[in-house]
């Protein structure tokens, strides 16, 4: 049930953690023996490539403004910023903005197989990763206890989407696959720490299911596909003893009609079909010391709802259909694309009861909380009309999309 901590074993959860794994009794997932297996397969860059390079609209101008942003980045000039320092969230700042530089150039070789871009994507990659004071080695428990693993987990994504595309063409050497694998491994017991953080508190204020538990979901997740960790990633999926498996995760954090919200939220708002349990984001409230700021329930919602995608997004590639999983209790993906669509489409956050009221400004105001999410979600469920909505009625070019970069070129499909 939500909002009652998952009768499990504390101490056998505490000792699979550490182990960093644990067999799904139904070992359902076998991971992509090849490249590329995390974000686009062979034929997604096909697509890509073709929509890219056609002249045709929004491509076109997409394609425009991702290259003069590589160009950017190719040059010289450009340089990495590597953090080697004991606090997560810098780590996480710097890594956001290196992990997306390298993606998106490893996003531009595969559209136009220049090998300048790729060149540039690996040595950013080989630098992050070099043993040599490797980033990411110790971070102060003092500093963001109870976000690390959240912050590592989604501050190392984009290196590993940009790390599968160039692999794909057989661009990385064989010792620099074993240094970044190895790096991979330094950062792996961040995450398995900030779950077990999470457990140990309580869920700092008995949040049992909002975007950091998420987010830490993707980081086991992604890490454990690019190192081929079958048994990592089934425990991520639907390993019996993990109370945060995604699945039920799906179950956890997405409302249904009548279902209670966070305990912790003030008033007595009703809930409806598809809204995300973090939209407590939009009061102000208090846990581990921290006041959060309010008004921010449409950004943390959005956050949550695109890690969910991602998790689905990496499960395609690897014989897992979470886009079309629906929990016992009757969850799934697609639910909150289809709740918040109308926030997206009408530009007003007083719609659907009024909960939201007030949160205007964050309306595709960052790359948390933007309509580009529906880019993904139209390529994945093409029969709902209302996701060809949200994109008509806003610039499809206009945003990057968290984490995934520039949606309308890797996920962008044609709308009605």
């Amino acid at each position: 049930m939500k909002n009652k901590l998952m009768k499990v074993s504390l101490l056998l959860f505490l000792m699979v953690l550490i182990a960093g794994k644990s067999l799904s009794q139904n070992q359902s997932v076998r991971i992509k023996a090849g490249h590329p297996r995390l974000i686009l397969s062979g034929t997604d860059i096909e697509l890509m490539r073709g929509n890219a390079l056609s002249d045709i609209e929004p491509w076109k101008t997409a394609w425009k403004k991702l290259k003069g942003e590589i160009d950017g980045y190719a040059d010289k000039k450009w340089k990495p910023n590597v953090y080697r320092g004991d606090a997560s969230m810098s780590f996480y700042k710097a890594a956001i903005r290196d992990g997306s530089a390298a993606r998106d150039l490893a996003i531009g070789y595969q559209i136009t197989k220049d090998k300048r871009y790729a060149h540039k994507a690996i040595e950013i990659i080989n630098e992050w990763s070099s043993p040599k004071n490797a980033p990411g080695t110790y971070f102060d428990p003092d500093k963001f206890y109870p976000n690390t693993g959240m912050l590592v987990s989604r501050g190392v994504f984009a290196f590993l989407y940009a790390y599968d595309l160039l692999c794909a063409d057989n661009l990385i050497e064989k010792s620099k696959q074993i240094q970044f694998e190895a790096w991979l491994r330094i950062l792996l017991p961040h995450i398995e720490e900030g779950v077990k953080r999470w457990v140990e508190n309580d869920y700092f204020g008995k949040q049992y299911f909002q975007n950091h538990i998420v987010a830490e979901v993707v980081g086991l997740m992604s890490i454990g596909i690019i190192l081929r960790d079958n048994e990592l990633v089934n425990y991520v999926y639907d390993g019996e003893t993990n109370p945060h498996n995604i699945k039920k995760v799906i179950e956890g954090i997405i409302l249904m009609k009548g279902q209670p919200p966070y305990c912790g939220e003030p008033g007595s708002w009703p809930t409806q079909d598809g809204e995300i349990m973090d939209r407590y984001r939009h009061f102000a409230l208090t846990h581990y010391g921290q006041t959060t700021k309010p008004n921010r329930a449409l950004q943390y919602a959005g956050l949550s709802t695109n890690l969910l995608m991602i998790a689905a997004e990496m499960g395609r590639l690897n014989g897992l259909d979470l886009h079309h999983y629906v929990a016992p209790t009757g969850e799934s993906i697609k639910l909150p694309l289809l709740f918040y669509a109308d926030f997206y489409i009408t530009k007003d956050a007083s719609i659907k009861g009024g909960f939201y009221t007030g949160e205007d400004s964050w309306i595709n105001y960052n790359d948390q909380s933007v309509f580009t999410l529906w880019e993904v979600g139209h390529a994945r469920y093409p029969e709902e009309k209302i996701f060809n909505e949200v994109l008509r009625t806003n610039d499809r070019t206009a945003h990057n999309l968290h984490l995934l970069g520039p949606v309308i070129l890797t996920h962008g499909r044609c709308i009605e």
